[in-house]
């Protein structure tokens, strides 16, 4: 493996720490489009909880997002999941 160091000019200027909140299956695709990663290791454990129960059975839960990339807050909306400020 090799490693570089991205020059100063390509480097992220902007990291967004937000919320999702919804219930049922967090749509993990999301994360891979909004390159984001969960902030803390609560929100790493809500991930998970959407598996277990179905939609109308499991409780809001809310999902701490970490990403140089402003999330896309419709493409959230349209799996059920909302972006808080």
């Amino acid at each position: 493996m090799e490693i570089r160091k991205l020059p100063a000019a390509d480097r992220p200027r902007e990291f967004y720490l937000y919320e999702v909140q919804g219930s049922g299956v967090l749509p993990l695709d999301m994360l891979r489009y909004d390159s984001a990663w969960p902030a803390d290791q609560q929100s790493v454990s809500r991930m998970s909880g959407g598996f277990l129960m179905d939609r109308q059975a499991q409780p809001r839960r809310t999902i701490r997002l970490g990403s140089y990339r402003r999330p896309t807050v419709d493409r959230w909306n349209s799996f059920g999941w909302t972006v808080l400020d």
